[in-house]
């Protein structure tokens, strides 16, 4: 059927049938993609009416760790209306037919005439634990507010001991989060140079030095068996190390969060303009991979996503109301995170078989150059470096742009 096959039959679900005007856009998720991808439509007078539909609002993810884990922020503090001329449905979206009509657990079908699915990811389960089995609550991961709020339940009642399962950008910013809180740390990773692939080896390689200096790491260590005894955590390694915490947090990354019966999961291919294989429906964010440098691409950060969920609703305005093209989806967002004192700043997208090159001498920063273009760049306490690389990318792309200027 194309890049993404999104029908999923509902025979024998009731339904209302709620027609739209002519022009109406739903966005599928108030995520960061899904709240940009509605604000830059109504900002850039979408003729009809935007409806984000997301069983919970709009939620700022990047706060969950950072605000609600450290108690510095509540749950109505992370939330976010939203955006001004657009309206939110508390509901959940089942299936995208083939028709690309939207159906609502609630029992509604709507009928728009664009549809940007934004339902970003969930988060990965550990491979010790059976797909049918329930994660235990001692075991949380750190997606949602509600598993900010009960990591703190867990802690206010324990000695403060954590052991931290994955080393990637969120397990790593929350085990320094709690370090600096004083909790007990203990962090496990499963790859001998935790972020290699996504920062190079030289920030890695830092990374795991500043860890070691401030908790205790394990890298290269697979996780074979968790389970309560005597009232703790034990979790066991592969070499028969036990580890003993009051809360093991599960930070194994995440997948991409597919609307569909009974499913759920599974990503959504879309082209360099976020475009699905669906006629009028278009993919961001989380959720989405893609097609890019050779291959398909998925990123789960908030300042990706936002650009995303923009791209492609720029791409709905050239495609239905004939707006300009804006061509190809670049990954030319960055991001930051303090972790044990040091700044980490990163830019643009690492993909498999980038080659990653340190940058200078004074300074830990990497390159990393993908069929020889740069495509990202990361650095400790070198955000001025960071930037001006990324700038120097930037204005070689749009220079060659200029010179072979994209099709409408």
């Amino acid at each position: 059927m194309g890049m993404m096959d999104n029908h999923i039959p509902l025979w024998g679900i009731p339904h209302t049938e709620v027609l739209m005007s002519s022009e109406h856009a739903l966005i599928v998720g108030a995520g960061a993609a899904g709240w940009s991808a509605a604000d830059t439509l109504v900002r850039s007078g979408w003729p009809g009416p935007v409806t984000l539909v997301d069983p919970i609002g709009a939620t700022n993810r990047t706060l969950v760790n950072k605000g609600v884990l450290t108690g510095l922020l509540g749950r109505d503090q992370v939330s976010r209306p939203a955006p001004a001329g657009s309206e939110l449905v508390r509901d959940e979206v089942l299936a995208i037919d083939a028709g690309g009509a939207v159906h609502l657990r609630s029992g509604d079908r709507l009928v728009p005439t664009a549809v940007v699915i934004a339902s970003g990811s969930r988060p990965r389960r550990p491979s010790f634990l059976d797909e049918a089995d329930h994660a235990p609550e001692w075991m949380p991961t750190l997606h949602t507010v509600e598993d900010a709020e009960r990591v703190r339940a867990l802690l206010s009642s324990g000695s403060g001991r954590v052991v931290v399962l994955g080393a990637g950008m969120i397990g790593s910013e929350t085990a320094s989060l709690l370090a600096d809180d004083g909790v007990d740390v203990t962090l496990v990773a499963g790859s001998p140079l935790p972020l290699r692939a996504q920062l190079g080896p030289a920030v890695a390689s830092e990374l795991v030095r500043r860890h070691r200096d401030r908790l205790r790491i394990r890298t290269g260590r697979r996780v074979t068996r968790a389970e309560t005894r005597s009232g703790a955590v034990s979790v066991e390694l592969a070499d028969g190390e036990r580890l003993e915490a009051d809360v093991a947090i599960v930070a194994h990354g995440t997948l991409p969060h597919r609307p569909a019966s009974g499913t759920g999961h599974g990503e959504v291919i879309v082209d360099a303009r976020l475009r699905t294989g669906l006629r009028g429906v278009y993919a961001a964010g989380g959720v989405a991979s893609i097609l890019a440098h050779g291959t398909t691409v998925r990123v789960d950060h908030w300042d990706d996503a936002a650009a995303q969920g923009t791209h492609a609703a720029r791409s709905i305005l050239h495609d239905r109301l004939g707006a300009a093209d804006p061509g190809e989806y670049r990954f030319e967002s960055g991001y930051s995170s303090r972790i044990h004192g040091a700044m980490l700043t990163a830019w643009g997208v690492a993909t498999p078989t980038s080659r990653w090159t340190r940058h200078g001498d004074d300074e830990v920063v990497g390159v990393g150059r993908h069929l020889g273009e740069i495509t990202s760049v990361a650095g400790i306490d070198a955000p001025a470096t960071v930037r001006s690389l990324a700038e120097s990318v930037r204005q070689d792309r749009r220079e060659r742009l200029q010179e072979y200027p994209i099709g409408v």
